[in-house]
C-alpha cells in the first residue's frame, strides 16, 4: 500500500493552448501540488486576459465620413486655375469659366474640365449676346479710379469655349459695351453684388489684408446679406437663364490669424459656387 502511494503521479494541465506537466513524487504532496497548479492556472488566465484587453485598447478607429453637401450651394474647383474671374453658360449644359490665365469649360457639372484657351492673363468679363460669348480682356475705370467693369473684346466663342475666333475678323458691335464686375441683375429686377472688406496690416499702414467677402441681395423689400457660409475672396457674379447665381472666387487658403488669404500658387484651384436654386 505504501509503495503504491509513493508512485509518481502525472498530472497534465492545458492552458490557452500550452501544456503544463507536473510530476508529484508522493501522495502526501498531492494536495500541495494541486494548490500550486491551480494558482498557476489562475495567473496564466489573468495574464491572457490582460493581453487581449491591451490589444483592444490600441486598435485605431478610422472614420471616413465626408461633410454633408451644403443645402444652398454647389462648389466646383478647376485644378491649378488659381482664381475664377468670369462665368458664362449653364452648369447643366456647358459652363465656361476664365481663370488666372486660361479659359476652361465643363459639360459634366464640373466633374472634369477642358482647357479652352490660354489668354496669358485674366479675362475679367464674359459678355453673352444670343448664342455668342465675347471675352472682355480689359478693365474700365472712371476718372476717379472706380471700376466700371470689363471692356474690349479680343476673341469670341459660339459654343461656350469649345472654339474661339478673333473678334475683329467678324464683329464691330459690342466694342464699347461694358460688362459690370461683381454685380448682376435678374430678370425680375433683383440685384446681387459682392461686398468686399479689407483691414490695415498695422495701425496707420497703407497696405491692407483682404478679408472674406459677402454677397448682398437688393429687391423691392430692401437689401440684405445672403447666406454664404464660405470664407472666400469673391471676384465676380453671374446669373444663368434659370436665375441661379454663380460666384467666381479665388482659390486662396484662408488664414484665421489675420482674417485674410494666402494666394495664389499654381497648385491652387479656381473656385466657383453655384446656387442650387434661384435665391
Amino acid at each position: 500500500m505504501k509503495s503504491s502511494l509513493n508512485k509518481l503521479i502525472l498530472t497534465r494541465y492545458i492552458v490557452g493552448g500550452f501544456a503544463d506537466l507536473i510530476y508529484i513524487s508522493a501522495a502526501n504532496d498531492y494536495t500541495s501540488a494541486m494548490k500550486k497548479s491551480l494558482l498557476f492556472l489562475a495567473l496564466v488566465t489573468v495574464l491572457a486576459s490582460c493581453v487581449r484587453n491591451d490589444s483592444r485598447l490600441i486598435t485605431p478607429i478610422v472614420t471616413t465620413e465626408k461633410p454633408a453637401p451644403d443645402p444652398d450651394w454647389i462648389k466646383l474647383e478647376i485644378p491649378t486655375g488659381q482664381e475664377a474671374y468670369a462665368i458664362a453658360g449653364d452648369i447643366d449644359k456647358t459652363l465656361l469659366v476664365t481663370t488666372y490665365s486660361k479659359a476652361y469649360y465643363t459639360t459634366d457639372q464640373g466633374k472634369t474640365w477642358q482647357e479652352s484657351k490660354n489668354f496669358n492673363g485674366p479675362v475679367p468679363g464674359l459678355l453673352v449676346r444670343n448664342d455668342t460669348t465675347f471675352a472682355l480682356e480689359w478693365r474700365n475705370y472712371d476718372r476717379q479710379g472706380n471700376l466700371l467693369g470689363a471692356k474690349t473684346p479680343q476673341y469670341f466663342t459660339p459654343d461656350y469655349g469649345k472654339t474661339w475666333l478673333p473678334y475683329f475678323q467678324y464683329y464691330k458691335a459690342y466694342l464699347e459695351e461694358i460688362k459690370p464686375i461683381g454685380s448682376v441683375k435678374s430678370k425680375t429686377g433683383v440685384v446681387y453684388s459682392i461686398q468686399s472688406y479689407t483691414t490695415p496690416t498695422s495701425p496707420g499702414s497703407g497696405s491692407f489684408y483682404i478679408n472674406p467677402s459677402e454677397i448682398r441681395k437688393e429687391d423691392a423689400s430692401g437689401q440684405r446679406t445672403l447666406r454664404f457660409p464660405f470664407k472666400q475672396n469673391l471676384i465676380n457674379l453671374y446669373l444663368d437663364a434659370q436665375d441661379r447665381l454663380y460666384v467666381a472666387a479665388s482659390g486662396g487658403t484662408y488664414q484665421s490669424q489675420n482674417n485674410t488669404f494666402f494666394c495664389c500658387t499654381d497648385k491652387m484651384p479656381a473656385v466657383v459656387y453655384v446656387s442650387r436654386r434661384p435665391l
